[in-house]
């Protein structure tokens, strides 16, 4: 008696676990028809019924019909290992089903062109406007504008230098070491400190000089005021001037030390940094108004980069006479 209570037992388990896993094909073959007609007009679609996940559904299900009568005989019916055996059968058949179902290839990839457009998007700008009407640019809107009205810090008329040297005008990111200078002094200034003969017509750069040895005076009175040795260069194929001849412009490319380039490597992906300077240099009313705005390399390449070079190319030095 015991041994017919035991036998109907096992019989009744093994029929559980074949109705299980017959309902787990059968889901999956209706979850995949209902995903696939559910699917994005953007993605080619495909009948389930034709696709070979089905035809694996109704082998699984032979398979286990067969697996039954084989267990039919034996004391252990349907052992653990035949169980799972079929249940990994039912799930590869699952994903054929849903993979045939739903074929991704180039023809049909989804389109991501406007996340990187997105990526690129343009920086915000906004307007400054000189309160001493002496100049006008653009600059990034989250920029930090200061503008240097004391006496003390604005440079002396003669000398062309202050407390903060020669510079009226500072904007920038500090957290991204981004930054926006303004300088103004007397060009007669720019050469007598070079010892050079400033007598001459000095209406437009050309007739004070060739156009690269002006921006290399330029940049390197500027670099005098910092501390530390400058690795600033000249990038002359940037050098260019304007048609009257009352605008130069040129690049920079400065060097920066870095004490542990190991460090950098692993922070940055770089083992030397490198910021570029784009700038202006405009003649007005015997001076000389000049706009230099900078990034680290990398920043300069990106949005970052188009941006201050719209705000040099925004900036126009106003005469005060006008």
């Amino acid at each position: 008696k015991t041994s017919s209570t035991m036998g109907h037992q096992q019989r009744h388990e093994r029929s559980l676990m074949l109705g299980t896993i017959a309902l787990l094909a059968f889901t999956s073959s209706q979850f995949a028809t209902a995903f696939t007609t559910s699917l994005p007009s953007l993605v080619t679609k495909t009948t389930p019924s034709s696709s070979s996940g089905v035809l694996l559904f109704n082998k699984v299900a032979s398979e286990i019909d067969e697996t039954s009568k084989e267990d039919d005989g034996s004391s252990n019916t349907l052992s653990r290992r035949s169980a799972f055996h079929m249940f990994g059968k039912v799930a590869t058949a699952a994903s054929v089903a849903l993979t045939s179902s739903y074929p991704i290839s180039s023809a049909t990839a989804i389109d991501v062109s406007g996340v990187a457009t997105e990526a690129a998007a343009p920086v915000e700008m906004k307007i400054f406007t000189d309160p001493q009407s002496l100049f006008v640019l653009n600059v990034p809107k989250r920029f930090f504008t200061l503008r240097r009205t004391a006496k003390g810090d604005m440079p002396d008329p003669k000398t062309g230098k202050g407390r903060r040297g020669s510079s009226i005008f500072t904007a920038g990111d500090m957290a991204k070491a981004e930054v926006i200078a303004v300088e103004r002094y007397p060009t007669a200034v720019l050469l007598e400190e070079e010892g050079i003969d400033a007598s001459g017509d000095l209406s437009t750069f050309p007739s004070i000089g060739d156009p690269s040895s002006v921006a290399t005076l330029i940049y390197v009175r500027r670099e005098r005021d910092k501390p530390g040795q400058s690795k600033t260069v000249l990038l002359k194929d940037t050098v260019s001037v304007s048609e009257d001849g009352k605008t130069l412009r040129f690049m920079l490319k400065t060097e920066i030390d870095v004490q542990k380039p190991e460090l950098l490597m692993e922070q940055m992906g770089v083992m030397e940094l490198f910021r570029i300077t784009t700038a202006k240099a405009t003649l007005v009313d015997g001076q000389i108004m000049a706009i230099f705005a900078s990034a680290l390399s990398q920043d300069f390449d990106g949005p970052d980069g188009k941006a201050l070079q719209q705000s040099v190319e925004s900036f126009q030095a106003l005469s005060i006479g006008a």
